[in-house]
């Protein structure tokens, strides 16, 4: 018996996570964030290139997959509160890229 497509993206970090960085943001209202790189079947390895207490800006590469596909998640503390910005789309199998580098959220102040 296969499982839902729902229940097998939800979960696909569980198993096949690959690698996990720490980031403190500069930034008080994001503050301590992780981000982890979870493989597809396929992918066999990945190369984390940042170090620990490495400042890390906006655009810098964290690491690479090797052979494959893959997919990470951001993962932020309690309380932090985000706006995404979806140019206009609903996510779904018909939802256009967006594109490397590219605004997906924007972090709401601290009241």
């Amino acid at each position: 018996m296969f499982a839902s497509r729902r229940l097998c993206r939800a979960d696909r970090p569980k198993v096949a996570a690959r690698g996990i960085v720490y980031i403190q943001a500069d930034n008080p209202a994001i503050g301590l964030m992780a981000v982890v790189f979870a493989g597809m079947a396929e992918v066999s390895s990945n190369e984390i290139t940042v170090y620990e207490g490495q400042h890390v800006d906006k655009g810098d590469q964290l690491g690479t997959f090797h052979f494959g596909g893959s997919t990470h998640l951001l993962i932020f503390r309690p309380g932090v509160e985000l706006e995404f910005d979806l140019r206009g789309q609903i996510p779904g199998l018909d939802s256009r890229n967006i594109p490397v580098r590219a605004k997906l959220a924007t972090v709401k102040p601290r009241p």
